[in-house]
């Protein structure tokens, strides 16, 4: 039995070494392969789907290589399960590609070493692979996974810049492509310090404190009853609008968090802060957080008595309907003042001496029928001018006849023919339009426009329907032009045709104030229309 011994100690030292042999085959399913590299294989097997994707890259390249789709596709061409081999692998983004961001079309890309921000999600990495200044590395978050290639492009002052594409597991699919920079940030690296301080609730219809939901210090973040380590911080962009972000850590878990601040309104200093996490592989709980706002300038006193408030609202309310009374009886000042105005300017002493002249002229000439026609024309004239001064509409029959009346007047002095073409479908006796509207443009353009042409001269008024409750107006003369008789008043120092058409302006701005139907006008120099005419076109379009 004692020689036995041993001999039963070396067939129990052998069964041992036989069964770890058998538990290392076991475990590693090529004896060839160290711990290590089985890892490495079974990282490298996961990549694999995604780079198989790409194949199709390299038959691109061959049949085009210089339309623009196939240069920026180009560096995913080396993408095989060489190059896959020959890769060093990182279970982290390696330093170099840290800080590439960008924020194009709105999908914004933050790179950190052990978490990659991107389309609004906060991403772990969960590996790597790099070689000859190529990188692509797999993020996942709950049971999104995502892979992406990155490739460096140029560096120049400071700043490196790369092309990024989102690499899909399906064949002939168009990877998505996004344009990385990466800056130096010293000079933006701090936040302005007007943004640090106490982020509250949104509250306007409240008197008391808005309640405070998160504060933003210069090392960490209270937000969510937790504190959020500042591991980084830096400017971005978020949709075409400056913006800052803080990658932080939760201080007990270690839990990373991404915070951004965004201005609320382009014209308003309110930012708003907002916290993205993870989102939890069980219970998929909600990722994104708005925390609070805040004023960028420094807040003002606060007054807690709501008494002075309303004192202060009650004064306020005060002083409005004071200001509204006010503006009211100006206006109503402003309305008499340009009624009275406009009833000197029709009767104008000039008009009436000139009128005068010319019917004692046909006196003289012992032409009496004419000059008592032209003498009733006058007086029936006035009489209406005087009379519808009241009115601050009149139908538009009376209103083509005074000024018929008036151009007969004004011919005996400027002999010019005249015209007015209404057309039949508009009922002229039911239809009502502004009183004297239309006759300090007749006025103008007899005035101002044909008076000083020596070629014959005409004047055409022509008025037409536009739907069911608007008609269209125009003058139109072939004198000299509203450019041309500007520049004749302005080397005469006469002012009398810019007062007269800024005054009829003034009366259809009141005419149109509170209405949704507005009087419209359009003067226009008939050589801005065709070179060889002359003349002035006056547009209008008035509602009924």
């Amino acid at each position: 039995m004692e020689n036995g011994k041993p001999f039963c100690k070396q067939y129990l030292i052998i069964f041992l070494l036989l069964l770890g042999l058998s538990s290392s085959l076991s475990a590693n399913t090529n004896p060839l392969l160290s711990p290590s590299d089985s890892i490495l294989e079974v990282q490298r097997q996961r990549f694999l789907p995604h780079i198989h994707s790409v194949a199709w890259v390299r038959d691109l390249i061959a049949e085009d290589s210089t339309s623009s789709r196939a240069k920026i596709l180009k560096p995913l061409a080396a993408l095989d399960e060489n190059w896959l081999k020959q890769a060093r692998f990182s279970p982290q983004m390696p330093q170099q590609w840290v800080g590439f961001w960008s924020s194009s079309s709105g999908d914004a890309v933050d790179v950190f070493p052990r978490n990659v921000f991107y389309k609004g999600r906060l991403y772990r990495v969960r590996g790597a692979f790099e070689l000859q200044g190529l990188l692509i590395f797999q993020i996942e978050e709950a049971a999104l996974t995502k892979l992406l290639a990155m490739v460096r492009t140029s560096s120049r002052m400071g700043e490196s810049n790369c092309h990024a594409f989102e690499l899909s597991k399906e064949k002939f699919t168009e990877p998505t492509f996004y344009y990385l920079s990466q800056r130096e940030r010293r000079a933006v690296q701090m936040i302005p310090n007007p943004l640090y301080g106490e982020y509250v609730e949104q509250n306007t219809s409240s008197f008391m404190r808005p309640k405070t939901l998160a504060a933003l210090g210069q090392n960490s973040v209270v937000a969510m009853k937790r504190r959020w380590l500042i591991k980084s911080r830096g400017e971005v962009f978020m949709k075409g609008r400056r913006a800052y972000r803080l990658f932080t850590v939760e201080e007990k878990s270690g839990l990373p968090g991404y915070f951004l601040l965004e201005k609320m309104d382009l014209y308003k200093d309110v930012w708003t802060l907002s916290l993205i996490v993870p989102s939890n592989h069980n219970t998929f709980r909600e990722s994104f957080f708005v925390l609070g706002t805040k004023t960028a300038k420094p807040d003002k006193i606060r007054i807690p008595y709501t008494w002075i408030v309303f004192t202060a609202l009650f004064a306020l309310l005060v002083y409005v309907l004071y200001r509204r009374r006010l503006y009211n009886l100006q206006r109503a000042q402003s309305r008499t003042q340009l009624a009275l105005s406009g009833l000197r300017a029709q009767l104008n002493p000039h008009f009436l001496f000139n009128a005068l002249t010319s019917i004692q002229d046909l006196v003289n000439q012992d032409n009496k029928p004419a000059a008592n026609r032209y003498f009733n024309e006058m007086a029936e004239l006035l009489r209406y001018v005087v009379d519808s001064s009241k009115e601050e509409y009149t139908p538009l029959a009376a209103e083509l006849e005074a000024l018929e009346k008036y151009c007969s007047l004004e011919s005996l002095r400027t002999p010019f023919g005249y015209s007015f073409d209404v057309r039949p479908e508009l009922n002229q006796n039911t239809t009502e339009i502004p009183t004297l509207l239309i006759q300090p443009f007749i006025e103008n353009a007899i005035l101002h426009g044909l008076r000083p042409s020596t070629e014959a001269k005409e004047l055409k008024v022509s008025i037409w329907p536009e739907g069911d409750n608007r008609i269209g107006v125009s003058i139109l003369d072939n004198g000299i032009g509203i450019e041309e008789a500007q520049r004749r008043q302005n080397a005469n120092n006469d002012l009398r045709g810019h007062q007269g058409m800024a005054t009829t302006q003034q009366r259809i701005d009141l005419l149109n104030e509170g209405k949704r139907e507005k009087i419209t006008l359009k003067v226009i120099d008939r050589r801005r229309l065709k070179s060889n005419l002359t003349g002035t076109l006056v547009q209008l379009s008035i509602p009924i």
